[in-house]
């Protein structure tokens, strides 16, 4: 009986140290959201569940958390530096650093808060720079700019296609290498509901002022060399444009019609269904903006002047809308 009395005792005695040793090594600190008032001292809100009571407390900043910068500003995501640098022409640079592998812009155009990130290419890349956006800003909306290839012989180099709806043309079940179907993937909620669609639409906000911003401004002539009609080219802002987004490259025009005549896609490019997709699951309203670079149907090149004929119209209407923007 002695015995047994030791060897419960005994037990006890360990699985208490095992728990004091497990509480020991638990962080009970509650996740912080951290405003600036000062450089130096910070307020934050910490929010206990029990009893559902809220505690505010001031205290200086802990060393490990991520300051959100809670200024609203417009959220401007762009793949590749050759594209950037028209964007960075009517840009009032405040600072520039790195976060999460991203360079991040901070500064204003026409007056607004921006921020501007560079993604770098494809649908993941331009996923994760929304990501690493949203944790560090306050973002009241977020544009996608960049170049594109032409998916209809209606558009040539210079063309503003504003995207009203952006279709993942690359979710595919090939049955052989021509006999292929589009896959409605959708995205999955935390509760395990499906929500299956294959078109995402932009915010009807956006796609509203844009179609304000669009009245407002004039696109220059794009040079005949840079037309594969080898004429002048006299380019247009398209308001309902459907955006063709994977991480592909479609350099056959036969491909292109076909995909063309199947989803009513006016221009193809490598990040917006990724932007997209990831805005909306956060909340943030967003929009595309595609400029066409070049196409494959008319032979129109993509070389460094047609980026920057390109992507200067589509500067134009962007800068015009963050002008009437709210």
């Amino acid at each position: 009986m002695r015995t047994s009395l030791i060897i419960i005792v005994f037990v006890i005695l360990l699985v208490a140290i095992g728990l004091a040793g497990f509480y020991a090594g638990q962080s009970l600190a509650p996740t912080t959201t951290v405003t600036v008032p000062s450089p130096t001292t910070y307020t934050y809100t910490s929010t206990f569940t029990s009893t559902l009571t809220q505690y505010v407390t001031s205290t200086t900043i802990p060393p490990n958390a991520i300051v959100k910068d809670p200024t609203p500003r417009i959220g401007i995501v762009i793949a590749m530096p050759n594209e950037a640098q028209y964007v960075f022409e009517v840009f009032n640079m405040e600072k520039t650093f790195e976060f999460m592998g991203y360079n991040f812009s901070t500064g204003t155009i026409a007056g607004k808060p921006v921020v501007i990130v560079i993604s770098g290419i494809g649908e993941e890349a331009a996923a994760g720079a929304v990501i690493a956006m949203n944790t560090l800003f306050n973002v009241k909306w977020a544009v996608n700019i960049g170049t594109a290839g032409a998916h209809s012989y209606d558009h040539d180099t210079g063309d503003v296609i504003v995207g009203a709806r952006i279709v993942p043309y690359g979710n595919r079940r090939y049955l052989s290498y021509e006999n292929w179907t589009y896959m409605r993937l959708g995205i999955t909620f935390a509760n395990g509901t499906w929500y299956r669609f294959l078109y995402l639409n932009a915010s009807n906000y956006l796609l509203e002022l844009a179609e304000k911003a669009s009245r407002e401004i004039t696109l220059p002539p794009t040079p005949a060399n840079l037309t594969g009609r080898n004429q002048t080219y006299y380019p247009k802002v398209y308001l309902n444009g459907t955006i063709a987004s994977a991480d592909i490259w479609t350099a056959n025009a036969t491909y292109i019609l076909r995909i063309h005549n199947e989803l009513g896609t006016d221009a193809e490019e490598m990040e917006a269904y990724g932007f997209g997709l990831t805005c909306y699951r956060l909340g943030i309203p967003f929009i595309k903006i595609a400029v066409i670079s070049d196409s494959e149907l008319t032979g129109s090149p993509w070389c460094p002047e047609s980026i920057m004929v390109s992507m200067r119209n589509g500067v134009k209407l962007l800068v015009k809308m963050i002008e009437l923007s709210g």
